[in-house]
């Protein structure tokens, strides 16, 4: 369902329904798709927040799941270098830029 994996990428349902200026159980509706009225606000609020959301993403996740999993595997070697686990976390998160780019 990209309209879940666009959501979650923005930060959840809140976050979501304060950039449309909706109530949050009228996200919860969307199921499937995101309605075509608030793509272009989403591209819009992502883009001014430097948030990596393109037009495809809303049809085509495959990009979108990458991008979050490459995020959490990089995520999860910083954490680990910050508590003694030596991981090369700023090496790791620009080859995941270089990679994404």
């Amino acid at each position: 369902m990209p309209s879940r994996l666009i959501i979650k990428y923005l930060g959840g349902f809140k976050m979501v329904a304060t950039i449309v200026e909706r109530d949050v159980s009228s996200i919860y509706r969307w199921h499937d798709r995101i309605p075509a009225k608030h793509q272009a606000s989403i591209l819009n609020y992502a883009r001014e927040h430097g948030i990596d959301l393109r037009p495809d993403d809303f049809f085509y996740p495959d990009r979108l799941q990458l991008l979050m999993q490459e995020k959490q595997t990089s995520s999860t070697l910083c954490l680990l270098e910050s508590y003694g686990v030596h991981a090369a976390c700023v090496h790791t998160e620009t080859a995941l830029r270089e990679m994404i780019i």
